[in-house]
């Protein structure tokens, strides 16, 4: 059939099949477009911004290991860069480091050492990440979400290898867990406590009370902090051989700990909150705490 002999009917389902394809070329420009801005931003965030970074520290910068998941979730690394930024404001250098770094599948405290010797590390920066495996320190399984036994052997070994060389340690989230259990406690999972979840695993935050002439006390300098960003799903249980209680939250759960070390100038804190996503500057404290005795630990090395 010719334009000329097309009829009524055939035209009046043409228009909307032309408008049906130019409705389907935008809504796929309009994604491929958006699309572009989301990788371009994660690629910034990712490798540019960390880059951009670390040119702004000194080259005899303390060297801070930043413990990390190895598997693809840990890899994707999108909240390193809060991480990294806070280090370098403080003065430090964050040198990642995952599981198979001590080329050792059974992540011994000795593998660990010689790691810690090959990449001159002043210090260690425990992140947040998946739930640590309950059979590592005697939990019920259940509930748990993201379990990376490689990851858990590592960091208890991390932990113990810093211990013996006087580093200060930093435990966030996670990293505020496994210290615990390195130290031979237990973790408490929120998640089967649905009041104790609904207020520990929230964006809004909440307030917390740091217990008096604690190290966390004296760095802050105040009696509590008013909202921190809280996004826990467990916490410390019981509490392992020679940690103290730094800070609790609502309904009395744990919320920053401290553990005794060799010497005064040894330091291991563990928080549950983010004080990385926090715009409060007092918070941020922490971090300048954490890089400067991993600034005297690097004099003591040279």
């Amino acid at each position: 059939m010719t334009t000329e002999e097309q009829t009524p009917e055939s035209n009046a389902t043409t228009v909307p099949r032309r408008k049906r394809r130019r409705r389907l070329r935008r809504i796929g420009m309009a994604l491929a477009i958006l699309i572009a801005i989301l990788l371009t931003g994660y690629l910034s965030l990712r490798f540019i911004y960390p880059r951009w970074l670390d040119r702004q520290v000194i080259d005899e910068a303390p060297r801070i290991a930043l413990s990390l998941d190895n598997s693809l979730l840990g890899r994707i690394g999108i909240t390193d860069a809060t991480y990294q930024r806070a280090i370098a404001k403080a003065g430090g250098r964050l040198i990642p480091l995952r599981p198979d770094a001590a080329g050792d599948p059974n992540v011994s405290v000795e593998a660990v050492e010689e790691l810690l010797t090959r990449e001159r590390i002043d210090g260690v920066l425990l992140t947040g990440g998946g739930d640590v495996d309950p059979n590592v320190y005697g939990g019920q399984p259940g509930k748990t979400m993201l379990v990376h036994r490689l990851r858990d052997d590592f960091e208890i070994a991390l932990i113990r290898a810093a211990q013996q060389r006087d580093l200060p340690i930093l435990g966030i989230c996670r990293g505020c867990q496994i210290i615990n259990v390195a130290l031979g406690g237990t973790i408490r999972n929120l998640r089967k406590e649905a009041d104790m979840k609904g207020r520990h695993l929230v964006l809004a935050g909440h307030p917390v009370e740091l217990t008096p002439n604690s190290r966390l006390a004296e760095v802050l300098g105040v009696a509590g902090l008013p909202k921190v960003v809280s996004l826990h799903g467990q916490a410390v249980g019981k509490l392992g051989a020679g940690v103290r209680v730094a800070a609790t939250g609502p309904g009395e759960v744990i919320e920053a700990i401290e553990a005794d070390t060799p010497n005064e100038e040894g330091w291991v804190l563990g928080l549950q909150w983010h004080p990385e996503l926090s715009l409060d500057p007092n918070q941020h404290k922490i971090f300048t705490n954490l890089v400067d005795r991993a600034r005297h630990v690097h004099k003591r090395r040279q």
